[in-house]
């Protein structure tokens, strides 16, 4: 293989799939701790799977009685081509290594939220889609993921803004200061960050 330029493991390992595929294979086993590699991984089957129709990805995943086998093509399939896409977007803003996390919010409660509010989808794709680029509080992308926001910490809200929806949960909910949304600003400097990892993955096999 040539040098690989890429600075993460995680997004090495892509450029390996890659290769193997390149050169013949089909049948790829990922061996792995790191569950950022299976996010990857699902963001790209179906980019691969255009190239490589036949491939058949799976991952071997942790250790101990943690260990278990995913197959990438059966999880790619059964969420879809765009909420694979956005996976990895998602990932990184609900929280990852390199990101930080919503107080009390685990990934479980941020699925169902990104569940409960679908358009959520089409804010990550477009990050997707225009990789590394800002995302300024006036666009489309920022106010369709403010709403996700408001979303993770109340479904029944039905305001668009994170300072409308802490005045809410604080002055009528009498929510903590711990559980309310970040500021307009706080969620701006976190949605920088969320795009320059989110660009990292997502360009990963290149």
């Amino acid at each position: 293989m040539p040098d690989c330029s890429h600075e993460e493991a995680d997004t090495r390992i892509v450029v390996r799939v890659v290769h193997a595929l390149k050169n013949g294979s089909n049948r790829l086993l990922v061996i792995t701790v790191d569950k950022d590699v299976i996010v990857i991984l699902i963001s790209q089957f179906f980019k691969l799977l255009a190239r490589y129709p036949e491939m058949d990805i799976w991952v071997a995943f942790a250790m101990g009685k943690a260990f278990r086998y995913y197959h990438i093509n059966t999880i790619s399939s059964s969420l879809g081509e765009k909420t694979s896409r956005a996976l990895p977007l998602f990932h990184a803003f609900s929280g990852c290594d390199t990101t930080s996390s919503f107080f009390n919010k685990g990934k479980k409660s941020s699925w169902k939220a990104w569940k409960a509010y679908p358009l959520a989808t089409e804010g990550f794709n477009t990050m997707v889609d225009k990789p590394f680029d800002p995302v300024e509080t006036s666009s489309r992308t920022f106010q369709i993921i403010e709403r996700l926001t408001v979303v993770f910490y109340d479904q029944t809200s039905n305001v668009d803004t994170v300072n409308e929806a802490r005045r809410d949960l604080f002055c009528k909910k009498n929510r903590s200061l711990e559980n309310i949304p970040p500021t307009q600003n706080a969620l701006h400097q976190h949605m920088k960050r969320v795009a320059y990892q989110g660009g990292i993955w997502t360009t990963s096999e290149q």
